[in-house]
């Protein structure tokens, strides 16, 4: 495998790793917001949005560097014409 496609399936891992932890970000606040229409709002309020929050920006952030690094890769394995 030459270096360009190894910094596209770099970008690529570190995209889909992004795009999980927002979808699952996005997901969870509708989720919650349907939750605490229900009778059972309380225990919404017992789950701790900030612990999800802190929870995807763990997931988020590896896949934001992998997606640097395969940027930044792309960039040394093109030519310098």
């Amino acid at each position: 495998m030459n270096v360009a496609e190894g910094a596209r399936r770099i970008k690529t891992a570190g995209r889909w790793i992004v795009l999980f932890s927002l979808c699952t970000f996005v997901f969870a606040l509708f989720v919650l917001a349907v939750l605490a229409y229900l009778p059972i709002g309380r225990l919404v309020h017992s789950i701790g949005m900030l612990d999800l929050v802190l929870l995807l920006l763990m997931i988020a952030t590896p896949g934001a560097g992998l997606w640097l690094a395969g940027w930044i890769t792309e960039g040394f394995a093109k030519d310098g014409r």
